[in-house]
């Protein structure tokens, strides 16, 4: 499955065919090689459970507060990350034109319900130009619900939180004092992915 790097506006690179270009990793994150364990859990075991070698988890060392970045959501109304203390959130940056991106909102709805019973919200941030008008009709023609919905048609916060290419979905902890990047896509709702989310909150 492929990654979408983003460049300085947060659109894909179009090619002369209109295809979007892709490569496996971009920055220096991507670059980055070998076992990294992240709360005790081996890279290795996480590419497994999500099904490839490629996919990385890299933990974040900054803190979160403060995000001064705002999301709409489907009414219009505006909120920030600050209002999610309290609760761990699992934040997938999207967009309509990423293929990879598509291709993972199922597990990620599916997912949503896996760990609401841990107390985890699931939410789904679309960085389209077009926001809420564009990107919610998408999800309901893709029968996609679930999902917390937030919609960053400036790429503010994917900005502020250092978001290089889609899919990347970020873990933040109950008091945004800690986050995991997941770079690229995952099956969010294997078995094994859900309980590597699980013990990195229990252990953070």
């Amino acid at each position: 499955m492929s990654y979408t790097p983003l460049f300085a506006n947060l659109q894909p690179q179009i090619l002369a065919t209109g295809v979007c270009s892709r490569r496996q990793f971009v920055g220096g994150v991507m670059g980055m090689a070998g076992t990294l364990a992240v709360a005790g859990v081996a890279q290795a075991g996480v590419a497994q459970a999500a099904g490839t070698t490629r996919d990385m988890i890299v933990p974040n060392p900054a803190s979160l507060v403060p995000m001064t970045s705002q999301l709409s959501d489907t009414k219009g109304d505006t909120f920030d990350l600050a209002s999610l203390a309290g609760q761990p959130v699992l934040i997938n940056f999207w967009a309509t034109w990423c293929a990879p991106c598509v291709a993972e909102l199922p597990s990620l709805a599916r997912t949503a319900t896996a760990l609401a019973g841990d107390g985890v919200t699931v939410m789904l941030v679309s960085i389209d130009r077009g926001g809420a008008n564009k990107a919610s009709p998408f999800l309901e023609s893709l029968g996609i619900s679930g999902p917390q919905l937030g919609f960053d048609p400036k790429a503010s916060l994917s900005r502020e939180m250092g978001v290089r290419g889609l899919p990347t979905t970020i873990l933040v902890d109950a008091e945004q004092r800690n986050s995991w990047s997941f770079v690229g896509p995952y099956e969010w709702d294997n078995p094994e992915l859900l309980q590597t989310l699980r013990t990195i909150l229990a252990d953070s």
